[in-house]
């Protein structure tokens, strides 16, 4: 089976809307793939998975999608969803904060819960 239906869900299991964002991220849109890991994330309307959620913010991380690729920092700083590793949270830290260094103690703010100042 092709590694990416092990992180799909059946339809008859899902609500329109999230069936529809399944379909989107499957055919490559790097904001439903955004959005279908942060369903997965924080369990809403489906079992919280958090390997499921690092796969697709994975996905919409090598496409650019900014607060996905703090998803995935965070996610390989704390082992979140994937083993964690160092070399490689550093990596899309530095990937993201070249991208948009404005946004970055938001973003950061937002995962870990606190204010950054």
């Amino acid at each position: 089976m092709n590694q990416m239906h092990t992180h799909l869900l059946a339809e008859s299991e899902l609500k329109t809307e999230t069936v529809e964002l399944q379909q989107q991220a499957y055919l490559g849109d790097a904001n439903a793939q955004y959005k279908l890991a942060d369903i997965f994330q924080k369990g809403r309307d489906v079992a919280k998975n958090s390997a499921n959620a690092f796969y697709w913010y994975q996905r919409a991380a090598k496409q650019g999608n900014l607060p996905a690729q703090f998803n995935v920092w965070y996610a390989y700083l704390t082992g979140e969803g994937t083993q964690a590793n160092k070399q490689l949270a550093d990596k899309w830290y530095a990937r993201a904060v070249l991208k948009n260094s404005s946004s970055t103690h938001s973003i950061i703010g937002q995962l870990i819960g606190t204010t950054i100042h």
